[in-house]
C-alpha cells in the first residue's frame, strides 16, 4: 500500500492529516497560539508569504489600487491579480474577462542584424 503516489497523499492519510490540521486550527484563539501554529507548520519564508497575501486581501477590500499595494508590500501585480481572482471565486488565475496585453510589432523598426560589409582579402604585399 503506497501512502504517497505520484506526489499525492492516499485518501485515508489525507483525511487523517486534515483532521489533525482542523484540531490545530481549533486551538488557535489568541495571537500567541496563532504564532505557535504558524511556527509549527511553516518556515519563516512561508509565513512571510502567507501574511503578505492576507495583507493583499485586506488592502483589496479597502479598494487600494494595485500600484499602491505593489509599492507597499513589494509584491508583483501578477500576484495581486491572482489573489484577487481567488477572492472573487474565479480560481487561481482564471479571469476570462481580463484583457491580455500582447506586444505589437507595428511601432518597431524591422530587425536588421549588425554585419560589417566584407571588404575582400587584404593585399599580401601590404601585409609585409
Amino acid at each position: 500500500m503506497a501512502i504517497i503516489k505520484n506526489k499525492k497523499l492516499d485518501k485515508a492519510l489525507g483525511k487523517e492529516v486534515f483532521a489533525e490540521l482542523l484540531k490545530e486550527f481549533q486551538k488557535v484563539n489568541s495571537f500567541n497560539r496563532l504564532e505557535e501554529f504558524l511556527n509549527k507548520f511553516m518556515t519563516f519564508g512561508e509565513k512571510t508569504l502567507f501574511i503578505r497575501r492576507i495583507a493583499v486581501i485586506k488592502l483589496l477590500e479597502r479598494k487600494i489600487s494595485y500600484r499602491n499595494i505593489k509599492s507597499l508590500l513589494d509584491i508583483s501585480t501578477g500576484t495581486i491579480r491572482k489573489i484577487n481572482d481567488i477572492v472573487a471565486g474565479r480560481g487561481y488565475g482564471k479571469n476570462p474577462n481580463r484583457k491580455r496585453k500582447y506586444s505589437t510589432f507595428l511601432n518597431q523598426k524591422p530587425f536588421k542584424p549588425f554585419r560589417r560589409k566584407y571588404k575582400g582579402a587584404p593585399n599580401l604585399i601590404d601585409l609585409l
